[in-house]
C-alpha cells in the first residue's frame, strides 16, 4: 500500500523505479575507459613507458595489489555521492554497491579467489556521530550481500585536525592519511584469533590513492594478511 501511495523514484531522472536509481540511469553512468593502469586503475593514453602501469605507479611502490574504480567523475556520479554522504540518502547505497558488484565481475583477480573479506575505509568517531553512518561501511554492507562475503571493521581513523583532504596537495594528502588511518586498537585486535588472507578495501572515492595506501599499509601489518585490493565507487579526476 505504501509503495502504491509513495512510489520510489529515480534519484537522477525522477521517473518511477523499483530502486532509487533506475536501470537506465545506472547503465548510463560513465565507467572508467580502457586502457587503464593495471595497478591503480587510472585511465592511460597507452603511451606510458610501462604498458601495464601509469607513470606514477611505475615510479613508486604501492602497498595494495591493485585498485579499481567503478565510475568516472561526472556531475551525475558526484550528485549521487554527495546525496549519500551529506544528505543522508542511505537508499542510494544499495544501487551504488551494485556498481561495485559489477566491477568485481569485470576484475579477474577478484573473481579468481573466494576468500575475500570486505573492510570499509573508516571515518572519525566525531564524523560518525554527527553523520550517523559511514558511507563506505554502507557500500561494503550491501556489496557483502551481493557477493556473500563478510565485512570486518579492522581500521580506525583518528582526528588529525584536517576536516577534509579534498583541498590538500598530493604530498599533504599522503602525510595526513598516514597520520589518520591505523589498525584498530590493540585490545580490540587481540580478541581476534585470525585475520583474512585477502582483503578488499571499500571506499566511495579514489583521488590520489593516499587513503588506500595508508590503509593498505596498516592492514598488511596484521598477521596472516597477504594482499589488499582497493575498490572504490568514483575515481576523482578521471
Amino acid at each position: 500500500m505504501l509503495s502504491w501511495l509513495f512510489p520510489s523514484t529515480c534519484e537522477l531522472c525522477g521517473e518511477t523505479a523499483e530502486e532509487t536509481i533506475c536501470p537506465a540511469c545506472l547503465a548510463s553512468l560513465p565507467r572508467i575507459p580502457a586502457p587503464i593502469c593495471l595497478h591503480c586503475g587510472a585511465p592511460t593514453a597507452g603511451q606510458q613507458t610501462d604498458p601495464d602501469r601509469c607513470e606514477e605507479c611505475a615510479d613508486q611502490a604501492r602497498p595494495f595489489t591493485l585498485a579499481r574504480q567503478a565510475l568516472r567523475q561526472t556531475p551525475e556520479a558526484m550528485q549521487l555521492i554527495y546525496a549519500l554522504k551529506y544528505h543522508h540518502a542511505l537508499h542510494l547505497a544499495r544501487p551504488l554497491a551494485r556498481l561495485l558488484h559489477e566491477l568485481w565481475e569485470r576484475t579477474p583477480h577478484l573473481r579468481a579467489h573466494t576468500d575475500w573479506v570486505l573492510v570499509p575505509v573508516p571515518v572519525t568517531l566525531k564524523k560518525l556521530y554527527s553523520r550517523g553512518f559511514n558511507q563506505a561501511g554502507e557500500l561494503a554492507r550491501h556489496l557483502a550481500e551481493f557477493r556473500q562475503l563478510r565485512v570486518l571493521e579492522l581500521l580506525e581513523r583518528r582526528d588529525t585536525g584536517v576536516l577534509s583532504q579534498t583541498r590538500l596537495t598530493a604530498r599533504a594528502r599522503r602525510l595526513n592519511a598516514m597520520r589518520a588511518y591505523h589498525r584498530k586498537r590493540a585490545h580490540w585486535l587481540a580478541r581476534r584469533r585470525s585475520y583474512p588472507a585477502r582483503i578488499v578495501l571499500v571506499d566511495d572515492v579514489f583521488t590520489t590513492g593516499s587513503t588506500a595506501r595508508a590503509c593498505a599499509i596498516q592492514l598488511r601489518k596484521l598477521p596472516g594478511v597477504k594482499e589488499v585490493v582497493a575498490l572504490s565507487l568514483v575515481r576523482i579526476g578521471a
